[in-house]
């Protein structure tokens, strides 16, 4: 499997050689039809039968011999540093893209393209002030608004939030490239931040600036309940979370325990049914174990453990799942707490066990690109940098859902 995976990347690769191939054909140029076009197309084709043959090194060498007897063939300097780049070879892709950029006779659109390559290898290498430079020089040509984007690409790992605002807002329209859910989750770190120093009011200040960036994003009224929670002020919490229940039901898992406290604390058990009650309502409620699992404490909390336990056979009933199994079976088991030892206890230990392992592997949260997988819930994934990747569900109850 590896090796056919192998193939198709060297393959892929392939493919703008042969465009550097068809633009020193093309040329019909009657000097160069002197200067030993045998060695040149043997030494390509070459090249060709050891990447067809995966045999990647030899296959590079092969190319600079290319670049080597025609240095004036500028695509293929650009092939040769793509390939680099891709390989992982930064060094050497610097290298090549360097040598283009300080060559004078390239007009100014090959010098902006070399410029965007070169800064490309510096973010592959990691060298971010490097790349930076290289994108800032590009503005006023071809290539400034795919630099912009990469701009902000940098300014997001680097969790320079102000920033990430400026170049998201003041770069280019893409349609395909929504800046404002990029807005919204800056100004949400920026009000978490905040929250963090006990700073309440410039965090609900970031917060409303979220929001008005995204209305119909959950992360902004989620970030404005959890100032409110903080500051202990629990119908106001409430009151910010609720919209989330009417516009993103799956997004109250994440705040599900924390409003059931909110009502327990704001009017006592009056509060925490309320809680519980609009809980039960929400679409898709029996989808997320989390949701369930705070349903069922505060259930426990208020008429003990076995209406909980019974209240979790009926969402199985329905919603069947190892998550709920293990919740039910730990309901269960709590229950008889301090009962004598018998077989069948032990028989449910071992149960229980073995549930817990299965269960385990399926209550990651999974990234939608590049399939990182997390114990916790992240905005932004860890993995690959892109927001809103991960769905509210766990492994099991996302693939139940699709």
């Amino acid at each position: 499997m590896e090796s056919a995976l192998e193939f198709e990347y060297w393959y892929f690769l392939a493919i703008p050689l042969f465009f550097g191939l068809g633009w020193f054909a093309a040329r019909g140029d009657r000097r160069l039809s002197t200067r030993a076009p045998d060695h040149l197309s043997g030494a390509y084709f070459k090249g060709l039968n050891y990447l067809l043959n995966e045999q990647s090194d030899k296959a590079i060498d092969a190319f600079i011999e290319v670049v080597r007897i025609e240095p004036e063939a500028i695509e293929l300097h650009f092939a040769l540093g793509s390939l680099f780049r891709r390989r992982g070879e930064t060094e050497r892709a610097i290298r090549v893209h360097e040598n283009l950029v300080e060559r004078g006779d390239l007009d100014a659109e090959q010098r902006a393209h070399a410029l965007f390559e070169l800064g490309q290898d510096f973010l592959k290498a990691g060298l971010i002030d490097r790349a930076e430079d290289a994108f800032n020089r590009l503005e006023g040509t071809a290539y400034a608004g795919a630099a912009s984007r990469l701009r902000l690409e940098i300014a997001q790992r680097t969790h320079d939030w102000p920033r990430v605002i400026d170049l998201a807002r003041d770069g280019p329209v893409d349609p395909a490239f929504d800046t404002r859910r990029i807005v919204a989750h800056a100004f949400c770190e920026l009000a978490m931040e905040s929250l963090k120093a006990r700073r309440f009011e410039e965090a609900r200040a970031h917060a409303h600036e979220a929001r008005e960036a995204a209305p119909d994003h959950p992360r902004p009224a989620i970030v404005l309940g959890r100032i409110a929670f903080e500051q202990e002020a629990w119908a106001e919490a409430i009151r910010a979370w609720e919209p989330v229940a009417g516009r993103n039901p799956r997004y109250v898992a994440l705040i599900a325990r924390d409003w059931m406290e909110a009502g327990a604390r704001d009017a006592g058990d009056q509060g925490l049914r309320a809680a519980i009650a609009r809980m039960q309502r929400l679409e898709h409620a029996a989808e997320s174990t989390d949701l369930v699992k705070a349903v069922a404490e505060a259930i426990a909390r208020l008429d003990g453990k076995p209406a909980a336990a019974q209240w979790v056979r009926q969402i199985l009933v329905t919603h069947p799942s190892l998550l709920g199994l293990q919740l039910l079976l730990d309901l269960s088991h709590q229950e008889r707490a301090g009962a004598a030892g018998s077989a069948a206890d032990m028989d449910e230990a071992a149960l229980r066990t073995l549930v817990r392992h299965q269960a385990e592997r399926m209550s990651r949260y999974v990234c939608s690109v590049c399939a990182f997988r997390a114990q916790h819930y992240y905005w932004q994934c860890p993995g690959c940098n892109r927001w809103d990747s991960y769905s509210p569900l766990r492994t099991e109850e996302l693939e139940s859902a699709q």
